[in-house]
């Protein structure tokens, strides 16, 4: 199941990689080639890996997963609609949706023994990138995630069809008015989101009421007298391994550390080479990662730091999980 990303809209992932798309859009000419609807159509959206992109149905449609839950089944009806309205427009897209290995999952820590053995070789996903780049269920790996099927035909375009793509999907050929013209209806994208989605007076609403939803459900889950009793039990095994937790409260405790490890990663990763064209703005997993001896030292003490958060956190996640899905967005609620 895809966890919800927005009230309004295509995920923030997907949105990103359309606007790098249109980014690398914007440079000189490229060398001629075949027309999109071909390119473009011809995209193998395949793979063997465990991430790999969903193949379409003859009809060119993703067809919505048996048991998806209310957000994802709208991310399917998104991606079908700019697929179809990108036809119309002479072009073929690939429907596409991001869906990540249980080791990418921010929740995988919800059963006690996969955890484990994810742990035990991944830590929390902060430095296992850099230690091992191409395993597919390393968290952050260059194969961790699928390709966008559309983006190395895309890529292949020349200048004038790439901003007749920008212009047909986003809305506008100037990547700094794309996400604008976007949220007003603009492009396949927008007028899919709006079509799935309501119009923006009616999405601005239901993302107002979600968020005061969440803020409560957040107040509920952090006043629970038995998490909070078990949040404090959690927190101090930690303290007692030398793990410093600065927070208690129950909607942040269960990734306190893992964000203290994150936040390592990210520190040594600004110290790291810039790609050669410092215009393109590069995706993350296609950058040079860090020394290997760096990051297996790295990786060695964060793999402790996660054992000992999994142990400690036992019965918090047990009683935690159950009361959490019943409150949607609390943490993520300000």
């Amino acid at each position: 199941m895809i966890r919800p990303h927005s009230a309004y809209g295509v995920s923030a992932a997907a949105l990103a990689a359309l606007l790098v798309l249109a980014g690398c859009s914007s440079g000189s000419d490229d060398k001629k080639s075949a027309d999109p609807a071909a390119s473009v159509g011809s995209a193998s959206g395949g793979g063997s890996g465990p991430a790999a992109a969903e193949q379409a149905g003859a009809d060119g449609r993703l067809a919505i997963p048996a048991g998806a839950d209310d957000e994802t089944k709208k991310q399917y009806m998104v991606t079908n609609a700019v697929a179809e309205c990108m036809k119309k427009a002479g072009f073929a897209y690939v429907p596409f949706v991001l869906t990540p290995t249980s080791a990418n999952r921010d929740d995988n820590d919800r059963d006690y023994a996969s955890a484990r053995k994810i742990r035990e070789k991944y830590g929390f996903g902060a430095f296992a990138p850099d230690v091992y780049p191409n395993d597919p269920q390393a968290p952050g790996s260059k194969t961790a995630v699928a390709e966008d099927p559309n983006t190395a035909a895309f890529q292949a375009l020349p200048q004038d069809r790439k901003d007749a793509w920008n212009a047909a999907m986003m809305g506008s050929t100037d990547p700094a008015k794309m996400k604008q013209a976007m949220a007003d209806g603009g492009g396949c994208l927008g007028a899919a989101q709006t079509k799935v989605y309501g119009d923006k007076g009616k999405s601005k609403a239901d993302a107002e009421a979600a968020s005061e939803a969440a803020r409560r459900n957040r107040l509920n889950l952090n006043g629970d007298p038995e998490l909070s009793r078990l949040a404090q039990g959690f927190a101090s095994c930690l303290r007692g391994k030398g793990y410093p937790v600065e927070t208690t409260a129950v909607t942040e405790i269960r990734n306190a550390e893992r964000f203290v490890w994150m936040g390592k990663a990210a520190q040594l990763n600004q110290n790291r080479p810039q790609p050669a064209d410092v215009d393109q703005p590069a995706r993350p997993q296609s950058g040079p990662t860090l020394d290997p001896a760096t990051a297996r030292t790295m990786l060695t003490q964060e793999i402790q730091a996660a054992l000992a958060d999994l142990d400690c956190g036992r019965d918090f996640r047990a009683a935690y999980y159950p009361k959490l899905d019943k409150a949607p967005g609390a943490e993520g609620a300000g």
